[in-house]
């Protein structure tokens, strides 16, 4: 042990260091109606607070297509935001079991989407793309209904939005105050 030299210059704080990597929670929903299309992504950040981001698709697309869209949105604005770890959920079964590879893709349309979403995973230190139930998924689902259905003109967007709850009605908070 005598012969055994040390570098004082590091800290056992430094050499024994962990750094934990926060997982974060993200939902993604795309929505088709016979008119319109749109897609929401929701972040739940580390202290539970939602972010959500709902988009109006301006080009032809199917049902199928908004939910790769909104998938490879969620992965695309975490690797901008140079996030490694996430648990995504979404309620489309086909596009889930499709980018887990569990399922084939049979839609020419959708191999390209399969292949982009499946790129940018690999991207990330650890990913795990879960499917949810629709009644799982409300909060998403509702905000892509809402970006689908809304007609914009040009260059027009909604900057920021906010959607609480309201838990009693104007005549009991009034009886409530007196």
């Amino acid at each position: 042990y005598d012969q055994i030299r040390t570098n004082d210059e590091f800290s056992v704080e430094h050499v024994l260091r962990l750094e934990t990597v926060p997982i974060l929670k993200m939902y993604f929903d795309g929505s088709r109606n016979v008119m319109e299309a749109g897609i929401c992504i929701l972040l739940t950040t580390l202290e539970d607070k939602m972010i959500s981001y709902s988009l109006k698709l301006d080009f032809p697309c199917t049902h199928n297509i908004t939910e790769y869209e909104s998938l490879i949105q969620v992965l695309r604005s975490l690797l901008s935001f140079q996030v490694k770890r996430v648990y995504t959920f979404g309620d489309s079964q086909l596009t889930i079991n499709q980018v887990n590879g569990e399922w084939q893709v049979k839609d020419e349309k959708l191999v390209s989407y399969q292949e982009i979403a499946t790129s940018l995973i690999r991207e990330f230190d650890e990913v795990q793309l879960a499917h949810i139930k629709r009644e799982g998924n409300s909060i998403a689902d509702g905000l892509t209904s809402l970006g689908s259905t809304i007609t914009f003109r040009t260059n027009e967007a909604i900057r920021s939005f906010d959607i609480g709850r309201l838990e009693h009605s104007a005549f009991e908070a009034i009886t409530h105050v007196y």
